[in-house]
């Protein structure tokens, strides 16, 4: 029904327009928040965190806007993004993903630095050896250098 109480129909040609209509609206919807995400990632992928009022100032977007772009830098070997709650306000803060490295790796190559630290940790100021604890810093300073690379 219309507006004046009469059935109304739409020809073919009518249901092809607004297809069309809409399908221009998302990609023009998609386009916009794809500009977003990269003045985001220009001006905030420094690792600090920024509060979504100074996001969306910076970018000139409103914040819902600023969140969905947020949301869709979290993707994998793209960039990541996280938040936290301080006082009223969320802040974020996002990271370059350049690099991926496994679990497995990680845990190959860490575990005997934390299990040394482990070991000094339970024993008492006479008996610990401040050396050994630079000496395992060193190795997870070289450790974290060669994964960087």
């Amino acid at each position: 029904m219309n507006g004046n109480g009469t059935e109304a129909s739409m020809t073919g040609r009518d249901v092809l327009d607004v297809a069309i209509s809409s399908s221009r609206m998302k990609r023009s919807r998609a386009a916009r928040g794809q500009g977003i995400s990269n003045r985001i990632r220009e001006h905030f992928a420094d690792g600090k965190w920024h509060p979504l009022k100074d996001i969306a100032a910076k970018v000139e977007a409103p914040e819902a806007d600023v969140i969905t772009a947020l949301r869709l830098l979290n993707k994998p070997h793209y960039f990541r993004s996280e938040r936290k709650q301080v006082g009223a306000s969320w802040h974020y803060r996002i990271f370059k993903q350049t690099k991926m490295v496994s679990v497995e790796e990680l845990t190959t190559k860490l575990a005997p630095i934390l299990e040394g630290l482990k070991v000094e940790g339970r024993k008492n100021m006479a008996t610990m050896v401040p050396a050994v604890v630079a000496k395992l810093a060193a190795q997870l300073e070289r450790i974290l250098q060669e994964l960087a690379e």
